[in-house]
Order: C-alpha cells, then sequence, then structure tokens
C-alpha cells in the first residue's frame, strides 16, 4: 500500500470526517512555550457584539473613519493586536501567535535586554493565569538554544504557505453592518431620502443618530 494511503475500517465512525487543523495557537492557563520565529505584524481588533448577541473580533476598518467612529461610539474600543509566527512547544508544529500588549511588551523587554537580546534564540514561556488575574501573563525566557534543522526547513514551508496580509485584513465594510445588524439603518437611510452617495461606499454614509 502506497505511504500516502491509509486504510480504514468501516466501523470507525470518525474515518469519513476531515480534521481541520487551525493554524492558531491558543495560550491554555499554565505555561506555554514558543519560539518566536518574526516580527509582529500590528493591526487594531474590535471586540463587537453581533446581531445574533454573539462576542466577536473583527479587524478594524480603518479605512473607513466613519464605521470606525460608529464602532468606537457603540462602545466597541479598537484595540492593538500582534500577530506573530511562533514554534508551538507542546507539539513542535508552527503557529500564528495573536496577543495583545501585555505580552508582546513582555517579548520586547527580553529583545532589548542585552542578556538575552533577540528573541528568536531561545525559547520563551508564556504563562497564563487564572481568569481575572492581573497581571493575566507572565512572560520569562529559557536558555539559549539553536533550533534543530529539520524545523528550519518546515518553517520555510510554513512561511511561504501563510498569508498575514489575508488573515489580518478587514472585511468589507457591508458585511460588518450586516454582522452587527446596522445594515437595516443604511437601507432606512436611503428609503427615506437621507444623503446617500453609495449603498456600497460607507465612508459616504453618517452614522449619526
Amino acid at each position: 500500500m502506497s505511504k500516502f494511503a491509509t486504510e480504514i475500517d468501516w466501523n470507525d465512525a470518525e474515518a469519513g470526517k476531515e480534521k481541520r487543523v487551525s493554524d492558531f495557537m491558543k495560550l491554555d492557563e499554565g505555561e506555554n512555550i514558543i519560539r518566536v520565529m518574526s516580527n509582529p505584524i500590528k493591526t487594531h481588533v474590535h471586540w463587537v457584539k453581533t446581531s445574533e448577541n454573539k462576542d466577536r473580533k473583527i479587524t478594524s476598518p480603518e479605512g473607513s473613519a466613519e464605521l470606525v467612529r460608529r464602532l468606537e461610539e457603540a462602545g466597541f474600543k479598537k484595540q492593538p493586536s500582534y500577530m506573530i509566527k511562533v514554534l508551538d512547544r507542546k507539539d513542535d508544529v508552527f503557529k500564528l501567535l495573536e496577543v495583545g500588549p501585555q505580552i508582546f511588551k513582555g517579548i520586547q523587554l527580553l529583545n532589548a535586554n542585552p542578556k538575552w537580546a533577540n528573541v528568536t534564540n531561545y525559547d520563551i514561556s508564556i504563562t497564563k493565569g487564572p481568569k481575572g488575574q492581573q497581571p493575566l501573563y507572565n512572560v520569562t525566557p529559557n536558555p539559549k538554544e539553536r533550533l534543530d534543522g529539520t524545523l528550519i526547513n518546515k518553517y520555510q514551508d510554513f512561511n511561504d504557505r501563510v498569508n498575514l496580509d489575508k488573515l489580518t485584513s478587514p472585511m468589507p465594510e457591508q458585511e460588518i453592518l450586516k454582522l452587527l445588524g446596522w445594515q437595516s439603518e443604511v437601507k432606512k437611510k436611503a428609503s427615506d431620502g437621507s444623503s446617500v452617495k453609495a449603498k456600497n461606499n460607507l465612508s459616504d454614509f453618517d452614522f449619526d443618530e
């Protein structure tokens, strides 16, 4: 049998299900060990409440000042976010780790410390405390150690495959309005004869009540 094929049992209920592997790393409570592999990509995000009353994180639509203003006025404050390519030491798989200012600052301080310097030269422990603890995260260095050559080759494949520009781009403005249930406001103002120059251009829409 080919090494690329696997014999399965007809009685295996999971056999026909595709297992989707996420490229994102989730920080668990306790110690999480990573190796930083790249410079961070900074974006801004909003935690919003959708029209279905679900919490959802979206990349800030910074190309539309009016929509950003409306999100801020609704209480969905813009927050900095940093996307980093890392090696998850739990399974030695390369992943994307999205962190906030607290972890970013901790890694940045290590990188600036002459005793540790470049953070790609050693593993870093990110210890997550229980919910409500302040500070929630603690960032500490591990002894310096070179990466195995096979891992470096795997990282090249991961780096070539992952499109950070796509992952950090905001969704179209109309989709954000639909997600939040605000699309009806655009339609109502348009039907009332309000000045909406183009339904597909939210920067032309006045969000003032």
